[in-house]
């Protein structure tokens, strides 16, 4: 084995964290959901999560999040800097960095635009974790 350069997790640990991380964030009467942030914690946007909010592999403990679809109109203009992965009441129980792209990048959310613009749309594309 080589030295890890991070932490470095079982399956079967990761199968357990995610799919009780994922029972947290579905628990509630709602869809849980993502609020994407700048810098200076202003929010920008809220995108919808689908209930169940997505899927743990039972062979690696991915999670992968399922988009319900994307945010019609931004709340406020700026500069994407994170998303907060919340539960149907709000709590937030994840942050991730954002990026721009087309695919998941483990560990990122990943969104259409960084640059967001009041009232017009902002997609999450993929959120994986694990």
């Amino acid at each position: 084995m080589t030295v890890p350069t991070v932490p470095t997790f079982s399956a079967a640990a990761l199968i357990a964290a995610n799919t009780t991380f994922k029972v947290l964030l579905d628990a509630g009467a709602g869809a849980a959901f993502v609020r994407v942030r700048n810098s200076a914690d202003l929010l920008l946007a809220q995108i919808p999560l689908n209930d169940p909010c997505g899927t743990v592999s039972g062979t690696t403990g991915q999670i992968t999040f399922s988009i319900a679809g994307p945010d019609t109109a931004a709340d406020a203009s700026g500069t994407a800097a994170y998303a907060e992965f919340c539960d149907s009441t709000g709590l937030v129980h994840l942050a991730l960095p954002v990026q721009v792209g087309t695919s998941a990048v483990p560990g990122k959310a990943v969104l259409n635009t960084l640059t967001i613009v009041a009232g017009s749309p902002v997609t999450l594309i993929a959120a994986t974790l694990g």
